[in-house]
């Protein structure tokens, strides 16, 4: 009986996986260069190690939702169906307006990108001639401080910016 230290060097020597992969029924070109991949592998441990750790942490990012409860999309559908407006249009130079309609060229953002939400509000009413607008997306009750921050910002600025906002962070009845 071996040891399961020599059960598993024998199950991951390269010529035992090349042999499963035929079995499985991959052809001999797939079924070699895999094992020449594994190979490369089983001779450089510490190299594994890396790649396997490399690859943990990036599956486990979820950099495209960054922690937040939805993608901005999906309140950008929800908003611009209610408001009767057109989501994505392209008024000219490169811009992509979140969503457009009869009055004005509304941003969406979260919370946390309220100074950024500014200028693209500003740049999408001067590509389209309408007047500008921001949905800021508040998620956790704390974010009521960057909303603050952007409404001061404007009317210390005396932009021409409507504010509205949405999200799991905005209660009901506070006035904002």
């Amino acid at each position: 009986m071996p040891s399961p230290l020599e059960w598993l060097r024998h199950r991951c020597n390269p010529l035992h996986v090349f042999c499963r992969l035929k079995d499985l029924g991959f052809s001999e070109a797939v079924a070699r260069r895999s094992c020449a991949v594994w190979e490369w592998f089983y001779t450089r441990p510490r190299v594994a190690l890396v790649a396997l750790v490399t690859a943990m942490v990036l599956f486990s990012c979820q950099s495209a939702r960054a922690g937040h409860d939805h993608l901005e999309k999906f309140y950008q559908g929800i908003w611009c169906a209610e408001a009767g407006g057109v989501l994505e249009t392209r008024p000219r130079d490169g811009l992509r307006v979140d969503c457009e309609t009869a009055t004005h060229a509304v941003e969406f953002d979260f919370a946390s990108k309220w100074a950024e939400s500014i200028g693209q509000s500003l740049a999408y009413a001067g590509a389209t001639g309408k007047r500008a607008g921001i949905v800021l997306i508040l998620e956790q009750p704390g974010d009521i401080r960057f909303l603050d921050k952007l409404r001061f910002t404007i009317a210390a600025s005396g932009l021409p910016i409507d504010v509205w906002v949405m999200g799991a962070g905005v209660e009901v009845g506070d006035g904002r």
